[in-house]
């Protein structure tokens, strides 16, 4: 029951909100409105009454309910709420009245009654049935995977969870259900597999990532090993063709009211980095990056032109902002110039003589006026939309240069990060969803920062080191591992491409598959020789190597980020939006008080079942 308006003695106007949304009472009787006006907002209260239209004046357009309003003829208090509450949920009408957000998380029950959250979840579960549905019509059969498992050096931080006994020994929560769906592959049980899995990594917390999420994962047997287009020259096209249609299914049974396109668009990795600085590229705009040096320099110099429109600029200040690092204590390497875009020529001799990204590149030109032509068709091409620009564009904007090194490594560029914070800063996007999907990335990579720490140096897997290469690449795979000299064997695993595919919605990864290597030798040299896993390290893949020396089907999978794709779907920023009870973004539960500290006399008690010391003791001891 929410705050009453006592309008008399005899009449009192009461909000009641249950999971179908909220309803006005009238209440008539003295008693009924003296008993009903002095209970606590938020109650829990059984009402018994009539249904009836509202007078033409009284109607509320605003309600869903707004038509009718129900007449108490008797009520019941079930459950009074505290006299004091630590914030009313349904008072909260927008950001501004919005309590902090670590307030909110310590007591999650109440905000879940704020009617827009609570509509998230009840939509979460909507689209998790349509999803289902449509799978099931597709012949893909459910199974559930062991959630503990060993661990193995697959890239991410996991978490370890000890068992009892005289000598430690740990489960690794999972990463994904990946070694397990490959297995089911194998064993034939079925040919199409998914599953709503839970997966954990121990990963640093931001607004579209906690170390526990859900993803759609699924497995296909029997696909093909090479693409049918010119766009996807990569097998998998069995995955793509499913996941398009179980992507289409969970929007349609959103409450979006707009439509994807049909097909996906699909872009190489190369264009993306290349064009937009970023291998999950946000299309909803424009602002496109260009290269101004012709393709085989050792190098590229990029440029990015923001055209000035009416109403839609930023301050000196704010676009200093813009190019600060990650940081906030340095600047991107990039410059910044402003210039004319009906006057290329004026802008090509200013670099020539100020920039220094340009000076090196002198010699490639010859003169100003050379490069004041390359920058003629950039001017004429700019545009900060994606479309038809919605407001008057000026001629005054705003040049930034920047080199890139080549070939093209990671997952963005400083062009990029500019780029997406011009976006921020501005309301560029437009309104249509747009979704595609990224392909052909290189196979190996040494510039992912959350897997460098388990890389100590060596080569990554840019996806896992399950992916399959391109067919076409594994000639050049095993020359590479012939190479004797180091150098030349590095700059050809650079130049490997994988059968890995990424699906990007509105700037968002929302999902990520490969082809799988289904032959146990080239599995085995992947581990062993490209990414140069010890013997203890490689025998924890024993079980997968036994597996698909036992006759595996060519097979392909992807697992959708089922929290990021509702967020997308509830236009919220966060994910913690979309999940029931979420972790904070540094991985803390305040409502449940977890991770948590045990007392000295409990912490003993339990860390001795399983044969583990706090740290401290183990220090202590040693000291002595």
């Amino acid at each position: 029951m929410l705050a009453p308006r006592k309008i008399s003695r005899k009449l009192a106007f009461i909000p009641l909100q249950d999971v179908s949304g909220t309803v006005q009472l009238v209440v008539t009787d003295p008693e009924l409105v003296d008993a009903m006006s002095n209970v606590p907002v938020e109650s829990v209260v059984c009402v018994h009454g009539s249904v009836q239209g509202r007078s033409q004046g009284a109607v509320n357009e605003a309600m869903r309910t707004g038509a009718i309003e129900v007449r108490v003829d008797a009520w019941e208090l079930l459950n009074a709420a505290a006299s004091k509450l630590p914030f009313y949920p349904t008072q909260c009408h927008d950001a501004a009245s919005l309590p902090n957000e670590a307030l909110r998380a310590k007591h999650r029950y109440l905000d879940l009654r704020r009617p827009t959250l609570a509509s998230h979840i009840r939509e979460r579960s909507r689209i998790m049935h349509a999803a289902r549905s449509f799978l099931h019509e597709c012949d893909f059969t459910e199974v559930e995977t062991p959630i503990l498992l060993r661990s193995t050096p697959e890239g991410a931080r996991e978490f370890l969870v000890p068992t009892r006994g005289t000598q430690p020994q740990f489960y690794a929560l999972q990463q994904s259900p990946q070694q397990p769906k490959q297995l089911l592959m194998v064993s034939g049980v079925t040919d199409r597999y998914f599953q709503f899995a839970k997966c954990f990594r121990d990963e640093d917390g931001r607004k579209d990532r906690q170390p526990e999420f859900t993803q759609i994962d699924m497995e296909m047997s029997f696909v093909t090993g090479r693409g049918d287009e010119p766009a996807w020259p990569l097998g998998g096209t069995e995955v793509r063709r499913v996941t398009e249609g179980l992507v289409r299914a969970m929007w349609d049974a959103s409450s979006a009211t707009t439509t994807l396109p049909t097909p996906f668009p699909v872009l190489s990795y190369e264009h993306v980095m290349s064009v937009y600085g970023s291998d999950k590229p946000d299309t909803r705009f424009g602002l496109q990056i260009e290269n101004l040096l012709p393709k085989g320099a050792s190098e590229a110099l990029d440029v990015l032109v923001v055209p000035h429109y009416t109403s839609c600029q930023l301050s000196a200040r704010q676009k200093e902002a813009l190019l600060q690092d990650k940081s906030g204590t340095g600047r991107l390497p990039i410059e910044h110039f402003k210039a004319r875009r009906s006057a290329p020529q004026a802008l090509a001799e200013r670099l020539w003589t100020k920039s220094h990204h340009v000076r090196g590149w002198q010699p490639h030109w010859g003169c100003a006026e050379a490069l004041g032509a390359v920058l003629h068709g950039v001017m004429e091409r700019a545009n900060a939309f994606r479309d038809a620009a919605p407001l008057p564009r000026e001629d005054t904007c705003d040049v930034y240069v920047a080199r890139r090194a080549l070939p093209i490594q990671g997952g963005s560029t400083p062009m990029g990060d500019l780029r997406l914070r011009w976006a921020e800063a501005l309301p560029l996007a437009c309104a249509e969803p747009q979704i595609l999907w990224v392909t052909q990335f290189p196979l190996f990579t040494r510039a992912d920062d959350d897997k460098a720490e388990m890389a100590h140096g060596r080569w990554s897997a840019s996806h896992h080191p399950f992916t399959a290469p391109l067919a076409d690449d594994v000639p050049r795979l095993y020359q590479a591992l012939a190479c004797e000299d180091a150098t030349e064997r590095d700059a050809l695993l650079s130049t490997i491409h994988g059968q890995h595919y990424d699906l990007v919605l509105n700037g968002a990864e929302i999902g990520g598959g490969s082809v799988r290597i289904h032959d146990a030798h080239l599995q085995r040299t992947m581990l062993e020789q490209v990414l140069a896993l010890t013997p203890h390290e490689t025998a924890r893949f024993d079980h997968l190597l036994r597996a698909l020396a036992s006759g595996a089907p060519p097979h392909a999978g992807l697992a959708l980020g089922f929290d990021r794709f509702m967020a997308i779907v509830c236009d919220t920023s966060s994910i913690r939006d979309v999940i029931a009870f979420p972790k904070s973004g540094a991985g803390i539960d305040p409502l449940f008080s977890s991770p948590a500290p045990l007392d000295d006399a409990e912490q003993r008690t339990q860390l001795a079942m399983y044969s583990l010391q706090p740290r401290s003791s183990v220090v202590g001891r040693g000291s002595r």
